[in-house]
């Protein structure tokens, strides 16, 4: 099970799941919405003495102490975090007879619940440049991923090898069995080995407006490879008519294919794509747009079910008297 820390900077505090006790510092400063150049410390109490964390080598990420779970964190930097939302005084339109849904000023928490419950159906698979790419396990034998961009060129029978993020050491090959554009979906098929334990798609939730999630990714980015993330949102729409829902836990670049799960551990739809909105500022000139984009696009479970229906095994004939 991941394990996660809790790092609290002036009146924010974060969730985040280092690897290895590895925490990149970009990590924090893209989380805590600092710049690039800003100095960053980390630090920890231990018998009322703050510890400060030291760096590697290079100077890129903290090494954490052993059950570095159970300490409190907290980041100090030479600079001031930016907004990382809308301000209560950018004015923008209004529409009548819907309740709006604002997306937060600071980052909704992540329950550390669901996180280790959903964490076990974290499978990816990788390409030459090392970085993970999602991979949702739908059924015991049946996992979906994105369609746009690197993966066009897929077709089926392809074959595409399925890594799960608790044991790397297990490796599934999954072959393409259906493609559809519409819903930006490959449908993957093992062969052999499960891929999760139960069929997660006859337990979907439909999303509506308003429900809170939890963004399951690889958007974290050090050492040369992607780890697991987790960002939490709300859905701030209703279906559209491309069948996608919005949520506002934006989107960063290992986030594509990512899985959204209620706030009681079901699946509830594939993040696929991120609202371009312009850069928009407030009356007193600060930046008013999110800082990772717009709302981010869901494709809900419940309109993929019926495309993979035929490769769900038959069910039991039972017999009726009319």
């Amino acid at each position: 099970m991941p394990q996660i820390i809790r790092i609290k900077m002036n009146d924010k505090e974060l969730n985040f799941v280092p690897c290895q006790n590895i925490l990149a510092k970009s990590s924090l400063t893209s989380a805590f919405l600092l710049p690039e150049e800003a100095i960053v410390s980390l630090s920890y109490e231990l018998t009322r003495e703050e510890i400060h964390c030291e760096m590697n080598e290079k100077g890129t990420a903290f090494i954490l102490p052993e059950d570095y779970s159970n300490l409190k964190f907290k980041v100090e930097s030479d600079r001031a975090p930016s907004r990382s939302s809308i301000p209560a005084d950018f004015e923008g339109p209004t529409f009548r007879k819907r309740r709006r849904i604002y997306m937060d000023s600071e980052p909704l928490p992540v329950d550390r619940d669901i996180i280790s419950r959903i964490g076990k159906y974290s499978w990816f698979y990788t390409k030459e440049d090392n970085l993970k790419r999602s991979a949702i396990p739908v059924t015991r034998y049946l996992a979906i991923t994105y369609r746009h961009g690197e993966n066009k060129h897929f077709v089926n029978g392809d074959c595409i090898r399925l890594s799960s993020y608790k044991n790397q050491k297990v490796i599934v090959d999954s072959y393409v069995v259906l493609v559809d554009d519409s819903l930006d979906l490959i449908v993957l098929q093992s062969k052999s080995a499960e891929l999760c334990n139960r069929d997660l798609i006859l337990e979907a939730a439909e999303p509506e407006r308003g429900m809170p999630y939890i963004l399951m990714g690889y958007s974290v980015v050090h050492g040369r490879t992607s780890h697991i993330s987790f960002s939490a949102g709300i859905i701030s729409s209703d279906i559209t008519s491309r069948l996608r829902f919005l949520g506002s836990s934006g989107s960063f670049k290992g986030d594509s294919g990512g899985s959204c799960w209620s706030d009681d551990g079901r699946l509830i739809g594939m993040q696929i794509e991120i609202e371009k909105i312009p850069h928009a500022t407030d009356k007193n000139g600060r930046p008013a747009s999110p800082a990772s984009g717009g709302r981010c696009g869901i494709i809900p479970i419940t309109k993929i079910h019926p495309l993979i229906l035929k490769f769900l095994p038959p069910e039991e004939e039972i017999d009726w008297n009319e």
